[in-house]
Formats: structure tokens, sequence, C-alpha cells
């Protein structure tokens, strides 16, 4: 009986048995081919997009991409595996309601790792309450970002380091 080779996600080159590797959401990869979580940040506003990004990557083992809007967030979604993806709810175009229903349609296992960002929250509980993602509620202090990311992707690079 043949064993069907397994082949690390990122390189395609074959995984040994007992090799140490990590399980990412398509598929096992080589400890040395992982470059940590990868993170999609997409809202419109640059300013926030691109702290939020900053603080992600300054503080974690992440990749972070960020997008202004669902659209752009889809196209990247269709090309990249994400671990996570912290997304507006407010944005021209197509807004994190109509992004949450295109992902559950085409990545059902990513809409579970979505948590959105908004400063409507009562505008948006319905929606809030029927999905049941993480919400944070802008503006949101380091410490709540740094929470949701500790129970989603992990501990920081700190964290990490005294372990």
């Amino acid at each position: 009986m043949s064993t069907q080779e397994v082949l690390c996600s990122i390189c395609d080159r074959p995984l040994a048995d007992g090799e140490p590797r990590y399980r990412r959401p398509d598929g096992d990869v080589h400890t040395q081919c992982f470059k940590g979580p990868r993170i999609l940040v997409v809202d419109d506003d640059s300013l926030l997009r691109d702290l939020v990004a900053h603080a992600v990557r300054r503080n974690r083992f992440c990749q972070v991409d960020a997008v202004s809007n669902g659209h752009a967030a889809l196209e990247r979604i269709r090309t990249h595996v994400y671990d996570l993806i912290l997304s507006d709810l407010r944005m021209p175009e197509m807004d994190g309601p109509a992004l949450y229903r295109r992902i559950q349609i085409e990545c059902p296992d990513l809409a579970r790792r979505i948590v959105f960002m908004t400063s409507q929250v009562d505008h948006y509980a319905q929606f809030i309450r029927e999905v049941g993602a993480p919400v944070l509620s802008k503006p949101f202090p380091r410490e709540d970002l740094d929470a949701i990311l500790a129970h989603m992707v992990g501990p920081t690079r700190a964290g990490r380091a005294s372990k």
C-alpha cells in the first residue's frame, strides 16, 4: 500500500514523516517556509488601515497586506491564504457585510476568521449578531487590537521570546 506524499503548500517540496511543520488553512508547511500568520486589513480610511497594519507587523510574527475596499479584498483572498481578516464594516462600493457574504460563498472557512472594525456598532448591530464575528469599536485602544490578535493568531513577539 503506497502512502501519498504530502507537499508543503508554500514551496511544493515533500514533507518528511515526523518532520516539524506548521498547519495552515491551505495545508501543512515546512517550518523554514512559514513566515508567520498572514493578515489582511481592509479599510477605506488610509490612516487607520496603515496604523493597524503597522501595529500588527511591529508586534507580531505576521505578514500583513492592506487594501482599501471589499473588491480589492476579494482579489487578495482569491490569490493568497489568510489566517485573519480585519475589515471595516462601512466602506464605499462593497461594504463589510457584502464582503462577508461573498467570503461565505467563495471561502466559507475564512468567514470564521474575520474581525470587523466599525464606529457604527449600533447601525450594524443586527448584522453583527447574525454573524457572531468579533468587533473592534472604532476608535479602539491598541490593547483591544492586541487581545483580538492574541486570541485569533497567537502571542506578540515579546510573548514568544519569553516562553
